[in-house]
């Protein structure tokens, strides 16, 4: 059986990436990156020397259709994003699937992911909670899809760029309840990791002008009635 695996990597600190990581790599027939400079770092890193593919939001669809015809003839696959887990909001998604038609089985080597750290260390109800990914860039549907999910009442993740992140505050201080908090990780355990909790524009009175990490929202669940 022909396999892909997921293969973890670091969210920010090296120390975190799992070792089997490395045995997978170095086991791997053909292995599959996201970037050219990450994924060439990180082979560097663990001393590994091969050649390796890419799959991003450039990939075409013939591209994908051949990455699709080399996975069903390749005994051991290695999918690894620029960080966490593949197939989180990253081109994963797309490979998955594909395995999976391509009659090729696909197995997770588990390790980091931004989205359980900051649950986790939110202290809000982890279950049920509401992931939604990546918000939409323009404002107006921003705050449209919050207001949709907001009004259920339970925790709500997601992701952000580091350049959005102040803009999307903005949007947390107008539709929240003052009542209702939000906790805020950024640069997830990286040396210079920060982290608020409490209402949103409490936060925005303390986040500090220009700074660039990688962020992950989550919401406070509570069902309260939106600003109007």
């Amino acid at each position: 059986m022909n396999r892909l695996y997921l293969v973890s990597n670091s969210i920010g600190n090296d120390a975190d990436i799992p070792p089997r990581t490395k045995i997978l790599l170095e086991e791997a027939d053909w292995i599959i990156g996201e970037e050219q400079r990450t994924t060439s770092t990180l082979l560097k890193r663990l001393g590994i020397s091969k050649p390796f593919d890419l799959l991003n939001e450039h990939t075409s669809r013939k591209e994908m259709d051949e990455i699709g015809m080399k996975l069903a003839t390749t005994k051991r696959t290695c999918l690894i994003s620029d960080s966490g887990s593949p197939g989180l909001e990253d081109p994963g998604k797309w490979l998955v699937p594909l395995a999976w038609e391509m009659g090729v089985e696909v197995r997770s080597a588990p390790g980091p992911t931004a989205l359980i750290a900051a649950l986790t260390s939110s202290g809000f109800a982890t279950s049920p909670f509401l992931f939604l990914g990546f918000l939409p860039r323009e404002e107006k549907e921003r705050e449209r899809t919050l207001k949709q999910y907001i009004g259920l009442g339970v925790t709500i993740a997601f992701y952000e760029t580091a350049y959005r992140a102040k803009h999307c505050l903005e949007t947390l201080a107008k539709i929240l309840p003052g009542d209702r908090q939000i906790f805020l990780a950024l640069g997830i355990s990286m040396a210079n990791e920060t982290s608020y909790r409490g209402s949103a524009k409490e936060i925005q009175k303390k986040f500090p002008p220009g700074l660039k990490l990688p962020p992950v929202f989550v919401i406070e669940e509570k069902k309260e009635k939106l600003k109007r």
